[in-house]
C-alpha cells in the first residue's frame, strides 16, 4: 500500500522519515494510518493525464 509519512517512524523492519512516499506493507501502513503517522496516497494525476491524452488521439 502506498503512503505518505507525516510524521519520521520506525519499527523492527522499517524506517520512514517525515515527507517521504513509500510501499509499505499493507498491515503496516494502516496501523500508521490509524496512528496518524501517514496518509494513504491514491491514484497519481500523472496516470490520470496519460489517458486523457490517448483518448485525444482516438
Amino acid at each position: 500500500m502506498k503512503i505518505k509519512i507525516l510524521t519520521s517512524c520506525s519499527g523492527l523492519d522499517f524506517s520512514y522519515a517525515e515527507g517521504e512516499t513509500v510501499d509499505a506493507k499493507t498491515e503496516v501502513a494502516k496501523d500508521l494510518i490509524k496512528a496518524g503517522f501517514a496518509e494513504e496516497v491514491k491514484g497519481t494525476a500523472k496516470k490520470a493525464k496519460a489517458k486523457d491524452e490517448d483518448d485525444a488521439d482516438t
